[in-house]
């Protein structure tokens, strides 16, 4: 006598099942993003240095070159013109000068809620080993303007009507170009030796400072 089973679902329909559920998640979890690219047409949140207060800092001269090593805490004023408020997880970011790491930044979780202008950020900027001397002789031919790129990533949550939406990774890309010409930073410099307060104000405008900043986001 012979028996026969009969499976009740081939592995044929398995697998479209599960590729049916799976495009139906990316539909459902897609709406959300696409109604806030299409319907609340967000920007670019605002970010400006405000204070440098160095923390420690140590001089190492060579025969040829100024070598310094450096901790300090930097202000931030953060400005969101969207209409949804939004939230960062604590990150790092790399320092780049001619290519070449010179720095690390670290930022806490903070939040800016909708259409702030005057959140504050409280960020850790560190330098290992940067050559001062190099930087200085390249600076004679880049005609007064120093430049850094600032590049890592973060993820970002986006509440919207009480709503948090999953967390998305953000990758950043800044090109900071700096006129040494507008910027005259000797008399702080002197100014914080003679108070040993250690801290620096930046009175930073458009021609001081130009970025270009370039944002995608992750998948």
């Amino acid at each position: 006598m012979v028996i026969k089973c009969h499976v009740p679902f081939s592995f044929k329909k398995t697998c479209l099942y599960i590729l049916i559920f799976t495009f139906f998640l990316i539909f459902v979890s897609g709406i959300p993003l696409l109604f806030i690219i299409l319907i609340l047409k967000p920007q670019m949140p605002d970010f400006s240095l405000q204070t440098i207060k160095v923390e420690s800092y140590k001089l190492n001269f060579t025969s040829r070159n100024l070598v310094v090593s450096s901790f300090s805490s930097l202000n931030l004023i953060a400005q969101n013109p969207n209409k949804v408020g939004l939230s960062y997880s604590p990150s790092k970011f790399h320092v780049l000068n001619q290519g070449l790491v010179v720095g690390l930044i670290r930022i806490p979780h903070f939040h800016q809620p909708p259409l702030s202008k005057n959140v504050s950020i409280h960020t850790q900027i560190l330098f290992e080993s940067l050559n001062v001397s190099e930087i200085m002789s390249r600076k004679k031919s880049s005609k007064g303007i120093f430049g850094i790129r600032i590049l890592g990533d973060i993820k970002a949550q986006v509440r919207i009507f009480q709503i948090t939406l999953p967390k998305i990774k953000v990758a950043l890309d800044c090109d900071i170009a700096v006129n040494e010409s507008h910027f005259f930073i000797s008399s702080e410099v002197y100014s914080m030796k003679r108070t040993h307060n250690h801290m620096i104000s930046l009175p930073l405008n458009s021609k001081t400072v130009s970025r270009k900043c370039a944002a995608a986001i992750l998948v």
